[in-house]
């Protein structure tokens, strides 16, 4: 009886990590939309540059050419912040950064991607 009941229950356990592991994998892997810290995105533009150089701003996928004309719109209070994906190596995060701050008429902060829980 021993033996039956905690082969019952390692298998109980070993279905139940199963099932909580598959809904990791089968959600799509996306920039995080809201900063870590308790940031809000109001009043802000964030700037999301992901690993396969896709980018978007405020969640919305732009393409690179609109990237100038959006930040030239902004209004004067606008903070704008920008946030590499983790994996970005930090020559390409620094060529990035650069650019942003070339055609953009006001101050782009570096948001750096933390850790996850």
């Amino acid at each position: 009886m021993t033996y039956a009941l905690a082969s019952l229950v390692g298998l109980t356990l070993l279905l139940c990590g199963s099932v909580a592991a598959l809904a990791d994998l089968a959600r799509e892997r996306q920039p995080r939309l809201r900063p870590q810290g308790g940031q809000a995105l109001t009043g802000a533009l964030w700037i999301v540059q992901a690993a396969d150089d896709r980018w978007f701003v405020n969640g919305e996928p732009v393409s690179r050419g609109r990237l100038p004309g959006l930040l030239a719109s902004q209004p004067a209070s606008t903070e704008i912040r920008f946030l590499p994906a983790g994996t970005l190596p930090l020559g390409q995060v620094s060529r990035s950064l650069a650019q942003l701050r070339a055609i953009s008429p006001l101050p782009v902060v570096l948001a750096l991607p933390g850790k996850g829980p």
